[in-house]
This record gives C-alpha cells, structure tokens and sequence, in this order.
C-alpha cells in the first residue's frame, strides 16, 4: 500500500501501535496484578441458612408507642423469636425497654430475656431484670411485666430496690399512674424490709 503524505502514513502506522501497545499495557496488568485468594475475602455475613430454615428469627426489633395515659415507651431486644405454636408472641433475647412518662418519670429497664406480645399489649422481662428510674431508684428482680396501653410495671416475685434512703427488699413490686399519668404510685409489698440509711 502506497501513502502519499505523511499524515496518511502516520495514521497507518498509529492503527497498528495503538492497538499492540493497549495489548502490552493489559498484559502487564495482569501480570503484575496480585493473586486473589478466595480463602481471604472479607466475610460479609456468618449465617447459617440451615439453622434459620429450623429457627426463624427477627434481628433488632423494635416496638415503640404511646400509652393511652401519655407515656412514652419503646422496647427493643436483640433477637425476637415467633412462638412455634403459632401465636401471636414472641419470646426475645437481651430485651431493654425506656419508658417516659407525661409527668417527666423516666425508667429504663433490661432483661436477659423475655416476650413480647403486642395482641395481648404485653411485655414480660425475665432472667436479671434490672429497672433504673430517675427518680434514683435501682431494682431488680427475676421478673417483670409491662403493659403497653398504660404506665403499669408489675414485678410479682422477689424485688430489691437501692432507693436514695436506703435498700427495700420485698416480695412483690407494681408501679402504676394515676390521674391520667401525672402522678406515679410504686407500691413494695410482700414482706418488705427497709434498711434506712439516712444521710
């Protein structure tokens, strides 16, 4: 083939370099590209499909909502299971729940485990249930029950309680409102001793 300027040369020959040269450098890519090794790659998730297949589960779940007397209340856990029976609840690991009421009463309260059961306006803390109020009073007892349509806190077994007066054993506990919410009654009963620190 005969070229009659050097501009139509430089294009014949640029036709075949650029292409070669583009070859060249996506050889030295990979040649000099590391290894992959699909043993290291980053996990992105650890589930075993088999054992959610056997035990469904719900991860984080949340229920939040207010009481018909203004209170404030969410309840979280770490994992929720449906009841196997078919049910409306479900059972739930490292359970934590927040409560404010309308007059200002603020309690937190954790659990090991429990239920949860919306239909039934049910909340059951179980397995180290520890309560904080800010009012300065720390409970704890092996179960608790809460209502989710009202500020009622029920602990029908064995409570203590470290108040800013002193210590309050008993065997039983409820905290209920009154008034529509603006006052709060937390009644010990049961055998309850007082050990008053004055101070």
């Amino acid at each position: 083939m005969i070229y009659d300027n050097t501009h139509s040369r430089l294009v014949a020959w640029a036709k075949i370099a650029l292409p070669m040269a583009a070859l060249a450098l996506l050889s030295i890519l990979f040649l000099l590209a590391d290894r992959i090794d699909p043993s290291a790659a980053i996990p992105y998730a650890q589930v075993d499909v088999e054992e959610l297949a056997r035990e469904p589960r719900v991860t984080a779940p949340e229920f939040a909502g207010l009481t018909e007397d203004g209170a404030a209340l969410s309840v979280t856990a770490e994992t929720a299971r449906p009841d196997p029976d078919g049910g409306d609840g479900a059972s739930a690991a490292l359970l934590s729940a927040h409560l404010e009421t309308a007059s200002g009463l603020v309690a937190d309260l954790t659990a090991t485990s429990g239920r949860i059961d919306p239909v039934q306006g049910r909340v059951t803390f179980a397995d180290g249930v520890r309560i904080d109020t800010s009012t300065g009073y720390r409970l704890t007892t092996d179960r608790l029950e809460a209502l989710t349509d009202r500020s009622d806190l029920t602990a029908p077994g064995p409570v203590r309680a470290e108040a800013p007066f002193g210590t309050i054993e008993a065997g039983a506990m409820t905290l209920t409102s009154d008034d529509g919410g603006v006052t709060h009654q937390l009644v010990f009963k049961g055998g309850v001793k007082l050990l008053y620190r004055p101070e």
